[in-house]
């Protein structure tokens, strides 16, 4: 077992936090892409980001028990300071210039195979932490996270087939 241990409460708190990322960098891209259906674009993805962060919420406010129980002494707050780190860097990195993400083009396809990218990635990143959340813990609500990014991509490849056809 992992040495760092997370309660389902703290993964809810990374999880709302990389959308508040991922708003930042899609608010951010479209201000800086000049394309006037690349920047709508990007606002529609921001826009899903919030969705989706207010849905991580009403998952949390749900959990009980163990879910919200305290771990291991963690005097420095290390754990959450690793999965802060981890996240602010595999999924969204507010200090990533979307230009340079979008190097190859500022075009719908283009936009959405980056946000499909984005959302593969926090899957990885979620199935990586899971060991981390013992089912005592709420384990099992990082598979409902999993499925909620799962479907963010399924919608976006969806987006995504419907410009190549």
């Amino acid at each position: 077992m992992s040495s760092l241990i997370f309660n389902a409460n703290e993964a809810f708190e990374i999880a709302k936090r990389i959308e508040r990322n991922g708003v930042a960098y899609y608010r951010r891209a479209a201000e800086l892409i000049s394309d006037p259906a690349g920047k709508k674009l990007m606002n529609d993805l921001a826009e899903m980001e919030v969705v989706h962060e207010q849905v991580f919420a009403h998952m949390q406010q749900k959990l009980s028990g163990g879910e919200l129980a305290e771990t291991p002494v963690d005097p420095h707050n290390d754990a959450y300071e690793f999965l802060k780190g981890m996240a602010d860097k595999c999924v969204f990195d507010p200090k990533e210039d979307p230009l340079e993400v979008l190097k190859d083009g500022t075009d719908a396809k283009t936009i959405l195979n980056a946000a499909i990218q984005r959302e593969k990635d926090s899957i990885i990143f979620y199935e990586g932490i899971k060991i981390m959340v013992p089912q005592k813990f709420g384990g099992a609500r990082l598979d409902e996270i999993i499925a909620q990014e799962m479907g963010h991509v399924i919608i976006l490849t969806r987006h995504l087939d419907q410009i190549a056809s």
